[in-house]
């Protein structure tokens, strides 16, 4: 029987959307891996702190994560030119700076998109303008919905697909759930990805991508999505996730049981 591993989302899978610390069982669940030697990669769309940064959040919460990616560590890959339109929170736009890209509104080679709760019809306008005029469209992840105190915005996802309407250009996706990103997650365990289970609260973002890789994947009711019904009735039959489970807790019981 082939050996088995694992890719676990961060947001709203191992922490959650509020408070910002681990969900029931996911502290548990990375030692219990650690433990039994079982392969993983912790797979976040973070685009607010540098990745060591983020990471050792993680570690000072008790995440005690051994294999960790985010879009950071393929961004150069994905836009090689260096006058960005890049669009997200201050600390990203930081972030950008410090990898050596120049933050040019009017003539960009390149827009970036990221997330951020407090964009404005003034800032879609400026992104559209930025597409137009830009060669490479590129969004740092694809995810559906932001979840944010409580609320659901619109992911990186649904606004590039906004701008792609607008503009009648093709973006690319450097984190989740592009197959750079998830392939580049592979290869720091070594495994096939038909040998993967995908743990995540965005079906949308996440899953199905996973699916169309043949991973198995699990959907954890634990952030964006509260209730199955919300999304179960919108899938195709290839696209359902294989378990659903209320948070990590439950990811783990299934685990330890053989069934996941």
């Amino acid at each position: 029987m082939s050996k088995r591993g694992f890719f676990i989302d961060v947001q709203g899978t191992l922490i959650d959307d509020l408070e910002r610390m681990p969900i029931s069982g996911a502290c548990e669940f990375i030692d219990t891996l650690n433990t039994q030697n079982i392969p993983y990669v912790v797979i976040t769309n973070n685009t607010k702190e540098k990745s060591e940064i983020f990471l050792n959040n993680l570690k000072q919460k008790g995440l005690n994560i051994k294999n960790y990616i985010d879009p950071f560590s393929l961004l150069t890959k994905v836009v090689p030119q260096k006058r960005v339109a890049a669009f997200g929170s201050s600390e990203f736009l930081a972030i950008i700076v410090e990898l050596g890209y120049e933050l040019d509104f009017q003539n960009p080679e390149a827009l970036i998109v990221s997330i951020k709760k407090e964009y404005t019809n003034e800032d879609y306008s400026l992104m559209i303008e930025c597409g137009i005029k830009a060669e490479n469209l590129v969004g740092m992840h694809e995810t559906s919905i932001y979840a944010k105190d409580k609320k659901r915005y619109p992911g990186v996802g649904a606004i590039m697909q906004m701008i792609k309407f607008a503009v009648n250009k093709e973006y690319q996706v450097v984190g989740k759930p592009s197959f750079t990103f998830y392939d580049k997650a592979r290869e720091l365990i070594g495994l096939d990805f038909k040998d993967i289970t995908t743990v995540s609260d965005d079906m949308i973002g996440d899953l199905i991508g996973a699916k169309n890789l043949n991973m198995q994947t699990c959907l954890v009711l634990s952030g964006k999505i509260k209730d199955e019904n919300e999304i179960l009735h919108t899938l195709k039959k290839e696209e359902r996730p294989d378990s659903i489970c209320r948070d990590m807790r439950k990811v783990l019981e299934l685990f330890s049981k053989g069934e996941i």
